[in-house]
């Protein structure tokens, strides 16, 4: 049993003779031994009637989960039951937030504000409100929002797509310039604004720039602005994700995550996977691009058009990037929005599963009814939320081709080392660089745990397929049973 067929991390990049990494690594997630499978997206309650186009997940002042969504024309509220109800302001008309605008959305106290670049900046006040309204003071209209410090700051603004406007301060409802402490300020070069991210301190990123912008109390200045990257900045503006002290975003030229620190930024993925996704990302379809945190996996989460899309008109894979070990694979997946969302509370109708009240293991008053836990979500075509915990998506593989010292090699089996039954295995030998590959017929794992196969070459490389629904935790190689050919 050799391995003559390699396995390993998924680096296109690295592709080459008997290296140990695979070519394709679909519908899994990296893990520290090897990859792991991804679950499929399952749609629950009732759909928005439109396209979502931003949603947001916070816990309120008593740590209950409020939760919105917005479309082309209103704003909604999930409650009990994944029920949506409409929270759109009372006047003033429907909203336009047309493609390729979008809802952002910031807390600030207990404020949800909500911009979408066309209509009056929105604000609903939890606790407060039933609907959503005009915020007060009269902000401009702007595409980001950001929250640093004790300030609420929009960027892109309808009158200057390369200035901010930051509100008074710890008032969100104070926006006249030059009292307490509200300003514009307009950066001269670096291109548009392309999205905020708040904090401490906060960073503008522009199209070609990334500008730490630094609270100066007293000082006649308000903010000192410092730029950090220069001729580099946030290509993708939905991209950008807050991850505790980095980011990651995409730049003009690939993926990045900066450090919030330093405000040093270093690129994702070089020598590994990077050229592969600047070849598979569908060129000019930044404002399709979308990222999420699965907090839980250590993921950040990146749906985009590849080339592979027909329609191009919303994205069809995922890149999953586990920043712990620094290493990613792909989902095959329709996203039209995605986001991070909190785990919905149980309320007393459902309550049932878990038990009467005499043999409920929790107490009715225990944090774990309020919901909150941070998931991954998304919104797909029939425009209800999905959670990723379906069964197990089909997982895909392609290693590099393998070669033993220049001898034609015939392949007689394989072994998978994946905990599970449901596996395939594709043998593709060829004899020159050139030649087409092309894999023999796809067969099963027989009760041995071994493949069989007979294929011959002097280069030869393999397929292997999970079955969708299949439960497995571990996908760590692959063995191979081979003997020398002679020449042809």
């Amino acid at each position: 049993m050799t391995r003559l067929i390699p396995f390993g991390r998924f680096h296109p990049d690295a592709e080459g003779i008997n290296a140990a990494v695979v070519l394709k690594a679909a519908n899994v997630r990296p893990v520290a031994a090897g990859f792991a499978p991804f679950r499929s997206a399952v749609s629950v309650g009732d759909s928005l009637g439109s396209q979502v186009r931003g949603a947001v997940s916070r816990l309120d002042s008593t740590g209950n989960v409020i939760s919105f969504a917005g479309t082309e024309t209103a704003l909604k509220k999930l409650g009990s039951g994944h029920v949506w109800s409409d929270v759109s302001r009372v006047s003033g008309g429907a909203y336009s937030t047309t493609a390729p605008e979008r809802w952002r959305f910031g807390e600030y106290g207990s404020y949800i504000i909500a911009t979408n670049y066309v209509d009056d900046v929105q604000a609903w006040q939890m606790g407060v409100s039933s609907n959503f309204a005009a915020l007060g003071g009269s902000p401009p209209k702007a595409r980001y929002i950001g929250i640093v410090r004790d300030f609420v700051v929009l960027g892109n603004l309808v009158s200057d797509n390369k200035a901010i406007h930051w509100s008074a301060v710890n008032d969100a409802t104070g926006w006249t310039v030059g009292t307490a402490s509200s300003d514009v300020q307009s950066f001269p070069d670096g291109g548009p604004i392309q999205g905020i991210i708040g904090g401490e301190v906060g960073y503008i990123f522009q199209r070609e720039a990334v500008t730490r912008m630094t609270f100066v109390p007293g000082s006649g200045e308000i903010f000192q602005f410092d730029e950090v990257e220069s001729g580099r900045g946030l290509f993708a503006p939905d991209s950008l994700v807050h991850n505790a002290s980095e980011a990651f975003y995409v730049g003009v030229d690939s993926l990045y995550r900066m450090n919030l620190a330093s405000g040093v930024s270093r690129p994702i993925g070089v020598g590994k996977f990077r050229d592969w996704f600047v070849a598979d990302m569908e060129p000019d379809s930044q404002s399709l691009c979308f990222g999420a945190l699965a907090p839980q996996m250590n993921l950040y989460c990146l749906a985009y058009v590849s080339r592979d899309n027909v329609t191009k008109t919303s994205p069809d894979r995922m890149l999953v990037y586990d920043w712990a070990i620094d290493e990613a694979a792909f989902v095959n997946i329709t996203a039209n929005t995605l986001t991070r969302w909190l785990s919905q509370g149980v309320d007393l109708d459902s309550m049932d599963s878990f038990g009467d009240l005499d043999s409920l293991e929790l107490s009715l008053d225990a944090p774990f009814w309020k919901g909150g836990a941070p998931l991954l979500s998304v919104f797909q075509d029939d425009n209800k939320i999905a959670y990723f915990n379906g069964s197990n998506m089909a997982a895909e593989f392609v290693t590099a081709d393998g070669q033993v010292d220049g001898r034609r090699q015939l392949i007689t089996g394989t072994r998978p080392h994946i905990d599970c039954t449901g596996v395939t295995v594709e043998v593709a030998g060829r004899e020159r660089d050139g030649d087409t590959i092309s894999y023999a017929a796809a067969e099963s794992m027989e009760d041995t745990g071994e493949v069989p196969a007979w294929v011959s070459g002097n280069y030869c490389r393999a397929r292997i397929t999970v079955a969708a629904g299949e439960s497995w935790t571990y996908a760590k190689g692959i063995d191979t049973m081979s003997q020398d050919m002679g020449s042809r």
